[in-house]
């Protein structure tokens, strides 16, 4: 399908941009529109906050407009190298290469160069070889060190290659083949595109009630009513799961729509708000199973048996009969079942023979009752080890902490970007929120830095439960950017405050013993003590020391005694 140039998604990613200049350009002494685009899809798409993308930015043209950075002239380059975020967690680093063009004449037709190809190319040789380019600026350095000490400890990272720019196409079908062949020689290295097409169905996405209609097989159903609250559990056609999920509202309800409509829609990403898991295009082996299996003439007959079946939630259900009788459902979302779903999408498109015989069992909850959702879809994701934080986000605690926040004047985000039209200094994002409690009060200055995912998981009750309050909340989120700008203000002294933010709030509340008084009076000390800490590893580990590292694990807790510090 040939891309429609449109100039209206071109100008609406540059008032984006405009915007992303406004809200960090001062703070980060920037006024370049390339600068605001790498803040603006890092925020956007891989939804960082900007202290993190401040940590992951490694171009050059940003990091020499830092204070701490002052022989502008003669610093070395980025290798094509914009950004990186080292995700030990899911053991995967993400490299950027980001390109911004300023008029949309020059976009309409603009690819990537080849000769950035060669840059990356060069990058990822650097770093397999484990041998630093010494003409690398020392932000690519230190991050390229931080991955070899990951490694020493076992880690053993994916590498994901992003090309970005607001243009409409990549390479050149050449270049991108030889991209493709030269990248095998890397182990686990793979590359996406990030251009306007798939910026612009990202930030134009929105929150829909999702209403849909769908026959049961036969008499193959079971309801359960109890509580005020309805359950059907009942087996479905696949074709009729895929188009209930469509992004077309009138085939959702169309129970006699053919195969041939089904198969050329889209499907509607507002129905997996709830989901726990996200789907990726590339899969894992589960994925590619069930995709196999959909497109075998004889195990798609057993598909029923295989699959552990889909979980929906719904704010009303209606039906009327006992045998092949239609359902309505009313504010529908998938809360388990992405990954089946999209993969039997995908295994329809390729060939549909088979998909009159597939079906699934499903399970169907019907409450408007928050609480309940929630837990509906934490419980039937157990087995997932990282808790979405949008499934949190509609918990009781959060919503009484946003109604709490907002009579102070605050707009707390439940969801990332819930109140993006808000004045970002009156915004608290939940997240962000969870990572100041984490370091303060729960005394996890590492695992706030580089585990978030335990904020919604393991340590969710620690943190949002009945104890919490407004006051509270502001306390420490008002200290932890407290911290952050004294960060930005101190940087050209002391550079390593970049990576000690949360360590920073734990030394804090250890002096402190989170008395009255205000706790930003303890600041000079607690930096008096890290900078102990830093000097005393630095000279232990020489030339293998990284700040990066120190403040991602506990070393700096080993030093609590010898600093007259109780835990």
């Amino acid at each position: 399908m040939k891309t429609i140039r449109s100039f209206q998604d071109f100008q609406l990613i540059d008032t984006k941009l405009n915007l992303s200049l406004k809200e960090y350009g001062q703070k980060y002494k920037f006024t370049e529109k390339s600068i605001a685009y790498m803040f603006f899809v890092l925020e956007e798409l891989f939804e960082l906050q900007d202290d993190e993308i401040h940590n992951a930015l490694t171009d050059t043209s940003f990091i020499t407009r830092q204070s701490e950075y002052n022989d502008k002239e003669h610093f070395p380059h980025d290798k094509g190298i914009d950004a990186i975020i080292i995700d030990e967690e899911n053991k995967v680093v993400h490299l950027f290469n980001f390109k911004h063009i300023s008029n949309f004449e020059t976009a309409k037709g603009k690819k990537f160069e080849s000769g950035e190809i060669d840059k990356i190319l060069n990058f990822l040789t650097s770093l397999f070889e484990r041998d630093p380019d010494k003409n690398s600026n020392p932000k690519i350095i230190e991050k390229m060190q931080e991955i070899f000490l990951a490694q020493e400890n076992g880690v053993v990272f994916t590498y994901k290659i992003y090309f970005s720019a607001n243009i409409y196409e990549g390479f050149t079908p050449d270049e991108e083949k030889r991209l493709e062949e030269k990248l095998k020689s890397f182990r686990g290295v793979t590359f996406d595109y990030i251009l306007i097409d798939s910026i612009i169905k990202k930030i134009t996405s929105y929150n829909e009630q999702i209403n849909a209609r769908f026959k049961v097989i036969d008499n193959h159903f079971f309801e359960k009513s109890e509580y005020g609250r309805r359950a059907l559990i009942l087996e479905m056609y696949v074709k009729d799961l895929i188009r209930i999920v469509s992004d077309d509202e009138k085939l959702r309800s169309d129970i006699e729509a053919s195969d041939e409509v089904i198969n050329e829609a889209k499907i509607n990403e507002n129905a997996f708000e709830d989901n726990v898991r996200i789907y990726k295009e590339q899969g894992t082996s589960v994925n590619k199973n069930i995709k196999s299996t959909a497109l075998d003439e004889n195990e798609s007959k057993k598909f029923f048996f295989y699959n552990n079946g889909i979980t929906i939630t719904c704010n009303e259900l209606d039906y009327q009969g006992h045998r092949s009788m239609p359902i309505t459902l009313n504010g529908l979302q998938i809360v388990n079942g992405s990954q089946t779903i999209h993969s039997l999408k995908d295994a329809m498109h390729e060939n549909k023979e088979y998909f009159n015989d597939i079906s699934v069992l499903c399970r169907i909850y019907e409450t408007k009752e928050q609480s309940f959702k929630s837990k509906i879809a934490e419980y039937t994701n157990n087995q997932n080890p990282v808790t979405n934080r949008d499934i949190r986000s509609i918990d009781v605690v959060q919503i009484k902490l946003e109604k709490d926040l907002f009579a102070h004047g605050y707009f707390y985000e439940r969801k990332k970007n819930q109140y993006k039209n808000e004045d970002k200094d009156k915004r608290i994002d939940s997240e962000k929120l969870g990572q100041a409690f984490l370091s303060y009060y729960e005394k996890m200055p590492a695992e706030a830095k580089n585990k978030k995912s335990i904020i919604f998981s393991s340590k969710y009750n620690e943190i949002f439960n009945d104890n919490i309050t407004a006051e509270k909340a502001l306390k420490v989120y008002n200290l932890y950017n407290l911290v952050e700008s004294k960060k930005l203000e101190y940087m050209d002294e002391k550079p390593f405050l970049a990576h000690a933010s949360y360590y920073i709030l734990y030394f804090i509340f250890l002096i402190s013993e989170d008395r009255t008084i205000d706790s930003i009076d303890f600041y000079d000390e607690a930096i008096e003590k890290i900078e102990y800490i830093r000097n005393k590893e630095k000279d232990k580990l020489s030339d293998k020391f990284s700040d990066a590292v120190l403040f991602k694990g506990n070393i700096p807790k080993n030093y609590l005694s010898e600093l007259g510090i109780s835990k």
